[in-house]
């Protein structure tokens, strides 16, 4: 019986269909990449139970094939290195992808980095009685692109006090935000302006972070600013229009930089209009919520863009919201203030490497002549017992068994860079690997001499055959 099933794992047929079962998997984990994205194409191909179990297909094929080669002779050299060598570089793929690390850091100039950023997921949940001191009440790693929750499905989530119920996963979600009325009065004012004149003509949201908190809108040469009742605020030497809540009303204070002594104060409301004095500027309250808060939507695409972020819906005691990947939401009970967070997992670097902190000190952008494409990026970082140390695109920075790569970076709308991103890989089967493709490469070298060899000593051999007979003869 063990026979007959070595024969049969390693017949030609057998390996045949392998070969064409990876190729179409390969094939189909292109078409997933450059249909949605590389994470879609690892999740639903590459790192797919499908895919594990044609890999262990191939696997037993490969060790069927050296069983049924036994006894092995000299000729077999070449062809066990290679089958071992595929087998050992399997095992080193495996040692990576459950024991590695892949993730990434990012730094504006003068911070410095100290946690991971990693492709995991955690949904956590914070509780708070007096809105200060948060205590963790429940954290989970969660993957919902392959388990989509649903209303008859939902993903709960452990709170002391109602429920809370995840009831949807969003993959590419565009963000839709609007403001309003906050009905338990905890956030800050809001105030929708119009700023116009002959040349300028703009509306936009201007909302306080918390109650009493200010809130800023630079334009350059003037300001708008929406501050708190009773805190104090200087224009610096700019032209300001200060606004203050005052119940179902607004106080205004006009700051003009050419005059500052002369402050013009009054009251406005919504559907008011108020004459700043510089270059015919008016300022038009289009809308006044005195407790507002944001209230946020996410629509689905059938594609990612740079603009789509993975997003939950969740239902809390009846109430349904969402909640984008790295961002928190704020959920009130009568007994305590709870902070609901979805983002991906931070690891401190010093799990890896105690003391282990990056501080970027300068960034350097290289831009194709005549172009604001960015040709070439590097940064300079301060790292303990190595001193300041460059990182760029080809030249990646080795320490402490961590890998650090310029990925990436992000710019101001100017194009100057703000952010540099890094990515930090941890790969314990790489010598594995590296082992496996060496095998792989002598038995390949060794297949190719042994076929030489056999190849000379059969042409020695005819040519000493047609002497020898007719020596005889």
């Amino acid at each position: 019986m063990m026979t007959r099933l070595i024969k049969i794992l390693a017949s030609l047929k057998f390996a045949v269909f392998t070969i064409l079962a990876i190729a179409g998997m390969s094939a189909w984990g292109t078409f997933v990449e450059a249909d949605l994205d590389a994470s879609a194409a690892q999740k639903l191909v590459y790192h797919s139970p499908l895919m594990y179990v044609i890999l262990a297909i191939l696997s037993m094929n490969l060790i069927a094939v050296m069983v049924d080669r036994w006894p092995w002779k000299e000729k077999h050299t070449g062809f066990l290195l290679a089958h071992v060598g595929i087998l050992i570089l399997l095992a080193g793929s495996l040692v990576t992808r459950y024991v590695g690390l892949d993730g990434s850091i990012s730094m504006g100039i003068g911070e410095v980095g100290k946690n991971i950023v990693s492709t995991e997921t955690d949904l956590t949940l914070y509780s708070s009685l007096d809105g200060t001191a948060y205590t963790k009440v429940d954290d989970r790693e969660v993957d919902f692109f392959l388990r989509p929750p649903t209303p008859e499905k939902p993903f709960e989530v452990n709170i002391p006090v109602g429920t809370l119920k995840i009831i949807g996963y969003i993959p590419y979600a565009f963000r839709d935000a609007k403001i309003v009325e906050d009905p338990e009065k905890q956030g800050g004012a809001s105030v929708r302006f119009q700023l116009q004149n002959a040349n300028v003509n703009m509306t936009e949201w201007l909302s306080q972070k918390a109650p009493g908190n200010d809130a800023i809108r630079d334009l350059g040469p003037a300001q708008v600013v929406l501050a708190g009742v009773n805190n104090p605020f200087s224009p610096a030497g700019r032209n300001t229009v200060l606004l203050r809540p005052k119940g179902d009303e607004i106080s205004y204070e006009i700051h003009t930089a050419r005059d500052p002594k002369n402050v013009r104060r009054g009251v406005a409301k919504a559907g008011d209009t108020i004459e700043t004095g510089w270059m015919g500027l008016g300022l038009r309250l289009l809308k006044y919520v005195p407790s507002s808060k944001e209230e946020v939507k996410y629509k689905a695409s059938a594609r990612p863009t740079p603009l789509t972020v993975p997003a939950i819906e969740f239902d809390y005691n009846g109430k349904r919201d969402f909640l984008a990947m790295n961002a928190f939401l704020k959920l009130y009970s009568a007994a305590a203030v709870y902070i609901l967070s979805y983002a991906n997992r931070r690891i401190p670097l010093a799990k890896y490497a105690s003391g282990l902190e990056l501080k970027l000190l300068d960034f350097k952008v290289g831009r194709y002549q005549g172009t604001t494409r960015a040709a070439s990026y590097e940064s300079r970082v301060l790292v303990p017992e190595m001193g300041e140390v460059t990182i760029s695109m080809n030249e990646p920075l080795y320490h402490k068994g961590l890998t650090f790569y310029q990925s990436s970076f992000d710019s101001d709308e100017s194009g100057r860079p703000t952010l540099s991103v890094l990515s930090v890989n941890q790969d314990p089967g790489r010598w594995v690997k590296y082992l496996g493709s060496l095998l792989i490469v002598l038995g390949s070298i060794h297949l190719f001499y042994f076929k030489r060899k056999v190849a000379r000593q059969a042409a020695a051999k005819a040519a000493a055959e047609p002497s020898t007979s007719r020596g005889v003869g």
